[in-house]
């Protein structure tokens, strides 16, 4: 079973910092989570995003984030990254 949850629209310092404790509430289990609503992502934001998705690997446990909005996907090429060199695509 995959549980979802949608990223805060400001995954900034203040909102990555609640995000990531609400993540640690879950782990351990399948996870989708939903970008699009996201309008501000910070470096923060994204080590957050990228912190999960490594532990998630190594716990065996699919972390999948879909919908990207454009605000996100322009800030992720402003950060140098993309979510397919990030995040596994399934």
């Amino acid at each position: 079973m995959v549980s979802g949850i949608s990223l805060p629209e400001n995954l900034d310092l203040g909102g990555a910092s609640a995000f990531a404790e609400q993540l640690l509430g879950l782990r351990g289990e399948n996870l989708g989570l939903d970008a699009s609503a996201v309008q501000r992502l910070s470096g923060v934001g994204l080590e957050v995003l990228v912190a999960a998705a490594l532990q998630w690997r190594a716990d065996g446990k699919a972390l999948e984030i879909i919908g990207w909005s454009e605000a996100a996907l322009q800030a992720l090429e402003t950060l140098g990254a993309s979510p397919s060199e990030l995040f596994d695509e399934v």
